[in-house]
């Protein structure tokens, strides 16, 4: 039996997403938590620096929501706690 795989996002579209989602949050038509606001604003600074091309990994696990992942190096770029300190 196969292990379900974390779903993947090319970087591109990605970067488009959460560009469209921090304008919302700067707007105030949405209202997120601060830790997704904080999360949101830092991986789009990342993603910016990553060649549209490549893939992020979206994980998650106990206490932490999403977790974004450069597929090609490993790095974590952001990461979205399930609670706020």
């Amino acid at each position: 039996m196969q292990s379900e795989q974390p779903p993947l996002a090319n970087v591109g579209e990605l970067l488009e997403t959460m560009t469209v989602r921090l304008q919302m949050q700067r707007q105030g038509l949405t209202y997120p938590r601060k830790s997704v606001c904080a999360a949101t604003e830092l991986l789009v600074e990342r993603l910016v620096n990553v060649s549209p091309t490549e893939f992020v990994e979206i994980r998650s696990y106990p206490g932490v929501v999403a977790r974004y992942v450069r597929l090609m190096t490993g790095e974590v770029l952001a990461e979205i706690p399930e609670h706020d300190a």
